[in-house]
């Protein structure tokens, strides 16, 4: 079975969509069965990090764990 094509960004990721740390730093968390949208991979000097990417129209409030 052949793999779905999964867009990747370089850089700059669209608007649209963000990484889980950026979701948490917006008070989001992804969806119960959310999936990545895309990959998005930045590059620093001689680094390169891979992340992926979450839509956040589909992402859902933060909810705070009770301390146990």
């Amino acid at each position: 079975m052949p793999k779905e094509k999964i867009p990747t960004n370089h850089q700059t990721p669209p608007p649209d969509l963000a990484t889980i740390e950026t979701l948490k730093l917006e008070s989001l968390q992804l969806a119960d069965g959310q999936t990545g949208a895309a990959l998005f991979k930045l590059r620093t000097g001689d680094r390169e990090h891979l992340s992926g990417l979450y839509r956040r129209a589909t992402a859902v409030p933060l909810q705070n764990k009770a301390p146990t």
